[in-house]
């Protein structure tokens, strides 16, 4: 049974809702395609999970998202995090892994070409 988590935003009724694999490898699929694009709200909370899982979650379009303030948006992502808490992990330990490889990268020397 997917797991929900309602919550309310003002007057507004809300709901996070659990990931299934199969859309966890659809999301982690399409994060390293060169078609991927960066949007405001990834800008706007770059640590946290990408927007894509948070409109997937929240069953909300692009559009509909945008007319929340930042502040009503990072409700909800805590709310989607806390409801998809291994899909959270993952986004965590892909970063780390990000930043170690950037910093091995940046600290390597020149190559020899």
């Amino acid at each position: 049974m997917k797991k929900e988590k309602a919550f309310q935003i003002d007057d507004r009724p809300l709901v996070a809702r659990e990931l299934t694999v199969k859309e966890i490898a659809q999301i982690t699929d399409a994060l390293g395609s060169p078609d991927a694009e960066v949007n405001d709200i990834d800008m706007l909370f770059p640590d946290r999970i990408p927007s894509s899982v948070l409109l997937l979650s929240m069953k909300m379009t692009r559009e509909q998202i945008t007319n929340y303030t930042p502040s009503e948006i990072e409700v909800m992502l805590d709310a989607v995090e806390e409801i998809n808490p291994t899909f959270a992990g993952l986004m965590q330990r892909l970063a780390s892994v990000g930043r170690q490889v950037l910093a091995e990268t940046s600290s390597a020397g020149p190559s020899a070409d």
